[in-house]
């Protein structure tokens, strides 16, 4: 089995080293000999995450494959399951590199886990017409990093692109303009940090998080404050602010036992329960409007429907009223490259006055994704608005064992 050294790690320095493993990631290997016949591949496929000079072992996986046609001049795979585990994987498996996030009122999110490099290193078997001897060549591929973003249909073909332009649910998108909660600090704005040297790039820090202060006249404030975080088609964290009304609705679902008694006949009736519930499960659920919007967001909407990850960011309605030194915040903050630790006496300052301060965060997955219709200021005037529907993941009686 060969062996990625850190002379073979190249630098991630252009969009198509960039790869969104919610779509298709094609290896189609040909012969590297022109005129000769590829007969049989070999990938050795590396997976990892942290430093992108990490020292790395064995291969994480070996791919193996034949010629399946005499007429066929290439062999594919794909291998973006392959990658793709590496971002869903559980809390406490063998990786724990999935996408986390975590809002802060007083400084920028922590986010983790958004992507992962992976490289391959493929031995070629080949046969020369004339001689008909087999010989092998070795392949080595570029570094990669991949995310949990994916690719429209039309972005197939080489050359029909949106590389890494967001909020393009077609080719003919334009800008997204954004409204924002005037009582919301710390907007961000996620991007690839490309160009970095193989000595300093960490799985981290090839996402630039940084902040946006929108200007006055987008600002607008909601009687029911929430934020919605998603990752977006590149697989980055972002955000979309409504600003219309909130209905919150709950479910729930119930089991109930008899129960048996050894002596019956001295049971009081009038002070006894005969029926137990046994358990109990309460999903929550969150109608949300989005208020009227531009129509340019209409692609925003679509990358939220579609996200493989949500949360709602709601908001007490308290705000910071003085600079404090030494506060404690009451949550967990996850740092870049899986660390994490609680945050305590932050230092709460002068910029943060007048922005809200209490909040909550609700992992929900959305549940009206089935039907997106694509609403124009033509078809539609200025009554561009969408109802989203959010359930919570967890049940609202905490019953994590």
């Amino acid at each position: 089995m060969p062996n990625l050294s850190n002379e073979f790690k190249t630098i991630i320095d252009t969009a198509d080293k960039i790869q969104f493993c919610n779509s298709p990631i094609h290896l189609r290997q040909t012969a590297v000999t022109v005129g000769n016949l590829i007969k049989s591949v070999t990938h050795y496929l590396w997976v990892w995450n942290g430093d992108q000079n990490k020292v790395l072992g064995d291969a994480n996986y070996t791919i193996q494959k034949i010629l399946v046609s005499q007429y066929d001049n290439y062999i594919n795979v794909n291998i973006a399951d392959l990658i793709k585990a590496w971002l869903v994987s559980p809390e406490n498996a063998r990786n724990t590199n999935q996408p986390q996030f975590a809002w802060n009122p007083y400084a920028l999110p922590a986010q983790t886990g958004q992507g992962v490099f992976y490289q391959i290193i493929s031995e070629v078997l080949e046969q020369e017409p004339a001689t008909e001897a087999i010989i092998q060549n070795t392949v080595v591929s570029p570094t990669y990093f991949a995310t949990l973003g994916y690719r429209w249909n039309y972005e197939q073909n080489a050359g029909v692109t949106n590389g890494l332009t967001p909020y393009k649910s077609d080719p003919f998108g334009r800008s997204v303009y954004r409204y924002y909660n005037q009582s919301i600090d710390n907007y961000f704005t996620n991007s690839f940090n490309l160009g970095q040297s193989v000595a300093t790039c960490t799985s981290g820090n090839m996402i630039a998080q940084t902040k946006v202060t929108p200007q006055a006249p987008q600002k607008f404030c909601a009687r029911d404050s929430y934020l919605i975080v998603f990752l977006n088609k590149l697989g980055l964290w972002d955000y979309f602010t409504p600003f219309g009304k909130t209905i919150i609705s709950s479910k729930a679902t119930v089991s109930n036992s008899n129960r048996m008694f050894r002596d019956p006949s001295q049971i009081d009736n009038s002070q006894v329960h005969s029926s137990l519930r046994d358990s109990i499960n309460v999903l929550q659920s969150y109608s949300i409007n989005s208020g009227l919007i531009d129509e340019t967001a209409t692609q925003l909407i679509t990358e939220l429907v579609y996200s493989p990850k949500v949360y709602l960011i709601r908001y007490q309605g308290d705000k910071v009223t003085t600079a404090t030194t030494g506060i404690t915040v009451d949550n967990t903050y996850i740092t870049v490259d899986n660390t994490n630790i609680t945050v305590d006496n932050s230092t709460v300052s002068a910029q943060s006055i007048g922005y809200f301060s209490t909040f909550q965060q609700i992992p929900v997955i959305i549940t009206n994704p089935e039907e997106l219709i694509n609403k124009t200021r033509l078809n539609d005037k200025i009554k561009i608005e969408y109802v989203i529907r959010f359930d919570e993941t967890n049940n609202k009686i905490l019953d994590i064992k």
